[in-house]
């Protein structure tokens, strides 16, 4: 446990200050290396021999960095075409994986992760424009989302929610979870001018924001199960080994691959974007 919150802390004197000193341009640049690390230890799970999963990161790196560089560029542009896909296949893959017990390995689970990595960093850079706390209000959806889920499991405990791919999650975390963040985003909604909520709450309705958190935290469990999949298919315990006390960059960034692209379909489409 030390050795795990010794790691957040190093992690949180990194991002923090990069947050609220950095260009936007210079903080993407950053998120762009951790995804790119994210997309080569989810290619690491996936059966593929080293070249393509050295290969995947580096075209990821190479596609991105000339579009984030390029200054008369407006990444709304990609938004409709690029982030509303993404979250479909989302929907498909994890929906399919759930029901079959089995997650794309080879090839067809390179692109997926491809392009959940592409959808992602998209997302991370829209969010970045609205603002750095606009930004984080949308990351503690997913960080809200796990502590409520751990705590509600460990202290209702019940039914697993899906005992053949983690068997530690329960039904009563996933309940804790949803209370937790509509919890969140009422609150933020009304305290919080700057947050996702608040953005949400003034353009289309309580209704419509809670409709969107209800859908946010089911896929943030989803994708959190998709990933603990992927893993039991790999037969290892962690995605990685560059964050000691966690594993990999994407045990931390599992849920929030799925999560960043459909909290910004949400906003777009409630400020009538896109």
């Amino acid at each position: 446990m030390r050795l795990r919150v010794l790691t957040a802390a190093i992690l949180l004197a990194f991002w923090l200050p990069a947050g609220l000193w950095l260009s936007t341009t210079w903080f993407m640049l950053a998120i762009l290396v951790a995804l790119a690390w994210t997309l080569k230890e989810w290619a690491d799970l996936l059966n593929l021999p080293a070249g393509p999963r050295w290969a995947a990161p580096l075209f990821l790196l190479a596609l991105l960095s000339p579009i984030l560089l390029d200054p008369f560029l407006n990444p709304w542009d990609f938004a409709a075409w690029l982030l509303l896909p993404a979250c479909l296949v989302w929907l498909l893959l994890m929906g399919v994986s759930m029901w079959r017990v089995g997650s794309p390995r080879g090839w067809w689970g390179l692109f997926y992760a491809l392009l959940f990595c592409v959808a992602c960093f998209l997302a991370i850079w829209l969010a970045r424009l609205e603002g750095l706390a606009f930004l984080l209000s949308v990351l503690l959806l997913v960080w809200i989302a796990d502590t409520a889920a751990y705590f509600s499991g460990r202290l209702i405990g019940g039914a697993k929610l899906a005992p053949r791919v983690s068997p530690g999650k329960t039904w009563a975390g996933v309940g804790g979870a949803v209370l937790g963040n509509l919890i969140y985003v009422w609150v933020s909604g009304i305290y919080w001018d700057a947050s996702w909520a608040a953005f949400l709450l003034d353009q289309a309705g309580l209704v419509y924001l809670l409709v969107s958190t209800f859908v946010i935290t089911g896929v943030s469990v989803v994708a959190d199960l998709h990933q603990s999949l992927l893993k039991r298919q790999a037969n290892v315990k962690d995605s990685g080994w560059i964050l000691p006390g966690h594993g990999g960059v994407f045990d931390r960034v599992d849920a929030l691959l799925a999560v960043l692209p459909f909290s910004v379909v949400f906003f777009a489409v409630s400020m009538g974007r896109g």
